[in-house]
């Protein structure tokens, strides 16, 4: 009886000691950090439960892809959007983007069997991506703003609320402040102008250049920010067009050859190839040698991210009014964003072919450079 007493003891003993040499062997706090989870409002106003630490994400949008990179969590994203995965510039600043799994297509085309390989803890997604995500598999959904009307604004909120879940949120006051202050500088340089001496430009995507944004975007809201007045401003592109992003809509050679504009930007082919054409000679733009390539960054300028929210109003201001602008220069207006918002240094060869629009071109090679416009929808 003694000698089972004693059996019992030392059994006891071992399974505490085997106990804490099994704990010892872990990193304090690491099970409970990786079980523990929070819940959040999303920018939609639902109630979703994510994990405290975030490791493994999958990110859907084509502007607000970049976003992740701003931040600098670029690290977590183990599934994209093909926009971003396509991305020259991107894909240069992170080599390891290309191991990065790109499950979604467009809007609302998602390779649902390549998302649940790259097994994120959650996904961040728009409505329409959200809704496929939890409709077909367990993981849970974060929705950004559930109608995205790209403001100035929103994509600030957006980038607010990205660095809440991410704990990163002094970088994303860091955006914030610097986009105010840009603007605010660009708004005090042509505030002066009168609207009867605002110069009209016109955005003229696709190969065809006429497919453009009309007043009811957030185009207008950058265009005004310019001291410009948007020629299409009377065109309402609001809603879904057959082929066409959301926010663009095509009009007529006669709507533009009738608006007759100062500034001419496109987003395909160039503006020598403009100049020739004679559909286009009668028009102020086109003879007075205002035609420009619009830039392409680590995503098209033509699209609500935070990176043209930025630095498009500024161009086109400097473009449209280069005698109130001699004290900026836009190859170091660039550098300066990316260096203090990416954290990444561009080179000079980099910073002209951004300016150039050069990286949209190598992104729709053997694609059609229509592609561009209709590239990662929000």
């Amino acid at each position: 009886m003694k000698k089972l007493g004693f059996l019992l003891i030392i059994f006891v003993m071992l399974a505490v000691l085997l106990a804490g040499c099994t704990s010892s062997t872990q990193s304090p706090g690491t099970v409970s950090q990786k079980t523990e989870t929070r819940v959040i409002t999303d920018m939609a106003g639902r109630q979703v439960e994510i994990p405290v630490v975030v490791e493994r994400t999958a990110f859907f949008g084509g502007p607000i892809g970049q976003v992740p990179y701003l931040l600098g969590v670029e690290d977590t994203v183990v599934a994209t959007s093909i926009g971003s995965k396509n991305s020259q510039l991107l894909n240069i600043m992170d080599p390891d983007l290309k191991n990065v799994s790109a499950p979604r297509q467009t809007n609302g085309i998602i390779n649902i069997e390549e998302l649940i390989k790259s097994n994120p803890q959650f996904v961040i997604a728009g409505s329409v991506d959200g809704a496929i995500v939890e409709k077909q598999t367990s993981f849970p959904v974060v929705y950004f703003f559930d109608s995205s009307d790209g403001t100035a604004e929103q994509t600030k909120d957006e980038v607010n609320f990205i660095g809440y879940i991410y704990g990163t949120e002094e970088r994303a006051r860091l955006y914030g402040t610097y986009m105010d202050n840009i603007l605010a500088f660009v708004k005090s340089r042509v505030a002066d102008i009168p609207p009867s001496e605002q110069k009209v430009l016109f955005n003229g995507y696709d190969p065809a250049h006429l497919i453009t944004y009309g007043g009811d975007t957030y185009m207008q809201e950058r265009i005004e920010t310019a001291g410009l007045k948007n020629a299409a401003q009377e065109i309402n592109t609001s809603g879904v067009r057959p082929g066409i992003h959301a926010g663009l809509d095509q009009v007529s050679m006669e709507q533009v050859l009738k608006w007759n504009p100062d500034i001419l930007v496109i987003d395909s082919g160039s503006p020598e190839e403009v100049y020739t054409d004679p559909r286009w000679s009668s028009i102020k733009a086109v003879q007075n040698h205002q035609v420009y390539r619009l830039p392409n960054g680590v995503f098209v300028w033509n699209r609500p991210s935070a990176e043209s929210a930025v630095l498009h109003p500024l161009w086109m201001a400097k473009i449209a009014y280069p005698d109130r602008f001699t004290d900026v220069s836009m190859e170091q207006e660039v550098k300066k964003f990316y260096h203090e918002i990416f954290m990444y240094d561009l080179t000079d060869e980099q910073v002209k072919k951004l300016l150039s629009g050069e990286y949209a071109s190598a992104i729709s090679a053997g694609k059609g450079q229509g592609n561009q416009t209709s590239m990662g929808n929000r």
